[in-house]
């Protein structure tokens, strides 16, 4: 469904790249599977376009997400530019569908931005998802590029830190 919707948005000249828990299952759908497919728009189109082009397509907004009779899936649109954190992201990884190629955060960036959820609000799904990832796709990480995505998140507050050092500590236990 991904793929679908990014593929009919790009023909609208609208790029959108699978951010969240939805870069996760874009990548590891047999690990983690979210309904709702998290969007950021890095060419900055408003609302009115992509509702226009939606529609289109048979997704009409219902409060902030987008919604079809004919999917069990959801869009939502969450930003501009993919951000971990405050940092942004510009380096995406493509992923081919057979609706169309689908830009998507890196499995690395997934994961640190899973980690992101954990530390900042206490979601232990998140972290548990982080490390059923990393687990499924250890042989391709780039240890570099996910020490990179970790070293991005900035816990505040005495929680938050502890929060971080368990994920990081978790994570190395998987893959040390």
């Amino acid at each position: 469904m991904a793929g679908a919707v990014a593929s009919h948005l790009a023909s609208k000249g609208i790029e959108v790249v699978v951010v969240g828990g939805s870069a996760i299952t874009a990548h590891l759908p047999e690990v983690y599977t979210s309904h709702d497919i998290d969007f950021a728009v890095p060419t900055g189109q408003g609302l009115t376009e992509i509702a226009t082009a939606l529609a289109e397509i048979g997704f009409l907004r219902s409060g902030r997400v987008y919604a079809s009779p004919d999917s069990i899936y959801t869009v939502d649109f969450v930003g501009d530019v993919p951000l971990i954190e405050r940092e942004p992201i510009y380096d995406y990884a493509k992923i081919e569908t057979p609706a169309g190629m689908l830009q998507v955060y890196h499995i690395e960036d997934a994961i640190g931005d899973r980690i992101a959820a954990f530390v900042h609000w206490s979601d232990s799904e998140s972290l548990d998802v982080a490390e059923r990832a990393l687990a499924a796709a250890r042989m391709r990480i780039d240890p570099g590029r996910l020490k990179r995505a970790l070293d991005r998140l900035c816990p505040e507050g005495r929680g938050a830190e502890l929060r971080l050092d368990l994920a990081r500590n978790r994570l190395q236990a998987i893959n040390p």
